[in-house]
């Protein structure tokens, strides 16, 4: 963890092949003024650290904090954050903080995604463009939201298999951060509510686009939203690309294969099963489009996250 170290390298953290590290802390708070913490397999570390807090540090690399469970108070920036259980928190170089004990839990269990500056730049340019970095850096605090239930055990096993060892292949350990950074990044920095949010739309787009990230409604596909929306399919074509710069269409497919992405690493349905079960008649066209969205297909996505699924 390094704690004591007012500024932490990335020389000295991240390991020198996929530029990137994730560890596990479980910290108990103590009334001693001494700081201890074993290390056991896959970087995960159990910390006795002083009720008075960690010390405070800087980074020369981004690092995304996930709080999987109690409480902690962070402290950064001359201000404090309150992170419980399924917050998840994007730290800045240069960012200055600090762990505190929470009031209503004596202990917490912290997963720290820290990764090379190099990545992040990678990724603007792959988005052709770097609006995400000035969303992430322009707040005087850092970024943290909220997941919704049942993600946060999701997240916590995604990154602890980003660290295993059981994967040899460089390269493959490389692209299977590599499109983590992206999904992450993509989905808090350049989500199409947050454009929503910058934007003044009519409170009932706002609403749909919200409801419609429920399976139950995106897996209806067109009909169901203009169901919901109560509009002519014109308008509501016409209003989609203004606001979103794309077609509802266009929307729903998007939301469809980020469900069958997650349920192909999460579930050991065949593609097939899951190209139907997301409503795509075409296989082919599924296809093309998971392709378009991640670059690789659908069996490759699968085996590159499974490579390191057992911890």
């Amino acid at each position: 963890m390094q704690i004591e170290a007012n500024r932490q390298t990335a020389e000295n953290w991240l390991d020198p092949i996929v530029r990137s590290r994730v560890t596990c802390h479980n910290i108990k708070w103590t009334e001693s003024d001494k700081f201890s913490w074993i290390q056991v397999g896959g970087d995960i570390h159990f910390n006795e650290i002083p009720v008075s807090g960690t010390m405070p540090h800087t980074h020369e690399f981004l690092e995304v904090l996930l709080i999987n469970e109690g409480a902690v108070e962070h402290r950064v920036n001359g201000g404090v954050q309150r992170l419980t259980a399924g917050d998840i928190c994007f730290l800045r170089p240069d960012d200055e903080h600090s762990f505190g004990p929470d009031k209503e839990f004596d202990n917490v269990e912290i997963v720290m995604f820290d990764f090379d500056l190099e990545l992040a730049l990678s990724l603007s340019v792959y988005l052709d463009g770097d609006e995400f970095l000035h969303r992430m850096t322009e707040p005087v605090l850092p970024a943290c939201f909220s997941l919704e239930s049942g993600e946060t055990g999701l997240l916590y096993n995604r990154l602890l298999r980003l660290n295993t060892q059981s994967i040899n292949n460089a390269s493959v350990r490389k692209i299977n951060t590599s499109i983590f950074i992206a999904e992450l990044y993509t989905r808090y920095f350049i989500d199409d509510l947050d454009l929503l949010k910058e934007s003044a739309v009519p409170e009932w787009l706002e609403n749909l686009c919200t409801v419609m990230r429920r399976p139950e409604n995106f897996l209806g596909g067109l009909t169901r939203m203009q169901e919901l929306a109560g509009c002519t399919p014109g308008n509501l074509c016409k209003v989609f690309r203004k606001y979103l710069r794309k077609t509802p269409t266009d929307f729903i497919n998007e939301l469809r294969i980020g469900h069958a992405a997650r349920r192909l690493v999460d579930s050991d349905s065949k593609i097939l099963e899951i190209a139907y079960d997301t409503n795509f008649q075409s296989l082919s066209r599924f296809y093309n489009l998971f392709k378009k969205a991640y670059s690789v297909s659908p069996a490759e996505y699968r085996k590159l996250h499974r490579s390191g699924r057992r911890i």
